[in-house]
């Protein structure tokens, strides 16, 4: 019995102090995913009467599809999704199109050319601790390493807290990897070390100071991975790339880094390689339905995405494949103003395609423009050191051009169906200010390894399809004179 005894101590101890045992720190995604996700039966159901055939399952199993899709490109490259070019691009215009064709729609298809695209296409990161090499799993480059297409770093590791000024005193980080620590502002694009946040510009800092490399720790707890783009913002424009590469980290393995760098000396080994694709050719669609008018309704919505792009943006895909289903069941005679949608497969990657329609469209024509992007998302919240997801619909960033009265229509109906969005407008459309238009758009999920469709409320996609359908039934009362 005694030595039964000692013998749970000693094992007891060991777990307490092992440095092998992978400690947890808080719940987290996509780790805990089956504790933190609510059912969509959980979600608070709103109902107004109107629009009543709005399909919320069928909506999801779009999201199931076309987030499927991307997960095919697994197999094939670690810098995963549906991205322009490949054979998921191609299969998820498929499958729109296809739906499209079904309800009636006239399809144009047109190849277009991306410049230049940058892909990681392999990458590894490592350190040694208790002389032993420890892979981080969860290491993914951002889209701010152009100019290191062939890099390789072997060398000590400095922690640099959240990368602002004061936490540079007194350290001398020339020619050693950076570890920083950075909060979603307000998700997987825009963080805190990221000059897109315009909080602490901690990676550019640290490139000024001499790293050689940077680690961001991503702090979301859980184990997801994360990506940034090569293109800030449109029209090719590639984002800033430093003179040291950055990387992204899990918060768990990062974490599990930091309390090791207590207790030594940490040194990293780290490498990359990205392809430069030129010319790369994808295709858009621009589908018609027509209407009683030559006036038309103009709907747009991307459809790559990083990792599985549930959110983003198979959401807006299925939203405005809903809105298809519901135009189309309708007699030509019913509809005031012909439906036209155009899907573009390279938002991520410079939306050659939109700039392209945007210069050749007939925008006098169209009443009104909605960019159907990212309209569902379980509402997060960081309680603690834990996440934890609630059955409450996210709030969302909006912005409205044209008439006074269109964005009373355009609030009205978001107010009425249950959509909740900030107290103030962000600063231009999504697709073009050519013709009146609308968006909403969430955005704390996207870009990550925690876009699934488990994240995607149905409830979520039924509300903004009704509020959507609401607000051109609205805007078909008016004419082109009264939207602008």
């Amino acid at each position: 019995m005694k030595s039964l005894q000692i013998s749970f101590i000693l094992l007891f101890s060991f777990l307490l102090t092992s440095d092998e045992a992978t400690p947890v720190y808080g719940k987290g995604l996509p780790r805990d995913l089956d504790k933190l996700t609510p059912s969509d039966s959980s979600y608070p159901s709103w109902e107004t009467g109107n629009y009543e055939s709005v399909n919320p399952q069928r909506m999801k199993d779009i999201v199931h599809d076309i987030s499927n899709i991307a997960k095919e490109s697994k197999v094939r490259t670690p810098y995963w999704g549906r991205l322009p070019g490949t054979p998921e691009d191609e299969k998820t215009m498929n499958y729109i199109e296809n739906k499209l064709i079904d309800l009636g729609f006239s399809i144009e298809k047109k190849d277009v050319f991306i410049t230049k695209e940058w892909r990681p296409k392999e990458w590894s990161l490592g350190y040694t601790y208790n002389n032993e090499f420890h892979s981080i799993a969860s290491a993914f480059p951002t889209g701010e390493n152009i100019k290191h297409l062939d890099s390789n770093f072997k060398g000590e590791l400095v922690w640099a807290g959240l990368g602002s000024e004061a936490d540079f005193l007194g350290k001398d980080i020339q020619g050693k990897a950076v570890v920083i620590y950075s909060f979603f502002v307000p998700g997987g694009r825009s963080h805190s070390a990221s000059n897109r946040a315009g909080l602490f510009y901690a990676n550019e800092r640290a490139s000024k100071k001499g790293a050689s490399l940077i680690i961001n720790i991503m702090g979301v707890p859980g184990d997801g991975m994360f990506a940034g783009g090569a293109f800030h913002g449109t029209s090719g424009k590639p984002t800033t790339s430093y003179d040291a590469p950055v990387i992204t980290i899990s918060q768990d393995e990062g974490f599990l880094l930091r309390d090791r760098m207590l207790k030594e000396k940490i040194f990293v080994d780290f490498s990359l390689k990205i392809d430069v694709i030129e010319n790369l050719k994808t295709t858009y669609m621009i589908a018609k339905l027509d209407g009683v008018s030559k006036e038309e309704i103009f709907l747009g919505a991307h459809t790559d995405g990083y990792f599985e792009g549930a959110m983003d943006n198979a959401s807006g895909i299925a939203v405005g494949l809903e809105m298809a289903e519901y135009y189309a069941k309708l007699k030509k005679s019913e509809r005031k103003r012909s439906i036209v949608f155009f899907l573009y497969p390279d938002h991520h990657h410079g939306e050659y395609s939109v700039r392209e329609v945007e210069e050749y469209y007939d925008w006098d024509n169209v009443a009104v423009v909605l960019t159907l992007e990212h309209p569902s998302q379980s509402q997060l919240y960081w309680f603690n050191e834990d996440i934890v997801v609630s059955n409450a619909i996210g709030s969302f960033r909006w912005n409205v051009t044209g008439s006074d009265r269109l964005e009373y229509i355009f609030k009205q109906r978001l107010k009425e169906n249950g959509v909740s969005i900030y107290n103030y407008m962000t600063d231009k459309p999504k697709l073009t200010d050519k013709a009146p238009g609308f968006h909403i758009i969430d955005h704390v999920i996207y870009h990550t390894t925690f876009d699934i469709p488990q994240l995607v409320p149905a409830e979520g996609m039924k509300r903004a399809t009704k509020a959507f359908l609401g607000i051109v039934d609205d805007v078909n009362e008016l004419s082109l004179q009264e939207l602008r």
